[in-house]
């Protein structure tokens, strides 16, 4: 099943288990976001990708430096909260273990706000072999253009439906990256780019491999 049909699936489950009333704030809130462009003003296709660092298996390093051993791929995603998120984490699982060709983990760069710990969990629990990143203050995220804040109305609505982000981020920005998908060339610049401020749409992974293999 592509990644797609998941995520529709997943708004389809929703429809019915979430109240009339949260769904709604959530369509108002996810138009707002859209109208704002945000989308728009991030980077694109042809554009440098900023350097960053990062600490990958206790070491630090940078972008730059794993750019020397060839194509990086960044996935920017919300958190474990987040049910499109899970879906499209496990997609790439699926897919890697499916791959005759073997992927260097370190090439792939899973990123979110969340704490470390929240990333453990997701790789114990799951049994995800994915190199998460965690990006404190959505450092990184800001980079690429992604970052947008919540309304103080939604809010309250993610923490009463258990995505407490004070909680999940370690901070009260109330601030999410929107979710991305780059592939960065050795050089530094940007082959592909998939970024769309709703929420619900993902990259296919189907996809994205094939690019770099």
């Amino acid at each position: 099943m592509k990644l797609e049909q998941k995520l529709q699936a997943i708004q389809k489950d929703l429809a019915t288990q979430v109240p009339a009333e949260i769904l709604a704030a959530f369509g108002e809130s996810l138009q707002s976001l859209m109208a704002s462009n945000i989308a728009d003003k991030a980077l694109k296709v042809g554009d440098m990708a900023p350097n960053f660092e990062i600490e990958l298996d206790g070491k630090m390093t940078d972008l730059a430096s794993l750019l020397e051993n060839g194509t990086v791929v960044l996935n920017f995603f919300r958190g474990n909260w987040c049910p499109f998120c899970m879906a499209e984490l496990e997609a790439y699982q699926t897919l890697f273990s499916e791959s005759a060709k073997e992927m260097n983990a370190s090439q792939f760069l899973f990123i979110s706000p969340q704490k470390k710990r929240f990333n453990d969990q997701l790789k114990e629990a799951q049994g995800l072999n994915h190199q998460f990143v965690t990006d404190a203050d959505n450092e990184k995220a800001q980079k690429f253009g992604l970052v947008f804040q919540l309304e103080s109305s939604i809010q309250e609505i993610y923490k009463a439906i258990g995505a407490d982000l004070n909680e999940f981020n370690g901070d009260d920005s109330f601030k999410l990256p929107i979710p991305a998908t780059y592939i960065i060339e050795p050089t530094g610049k940007i082959s592909y780019a998939f970024v769309d401020a709703n929420y619900m749409m993902r990259a296919e992974p189907k996809i994205v491999l094939p690019i770099i293999a």
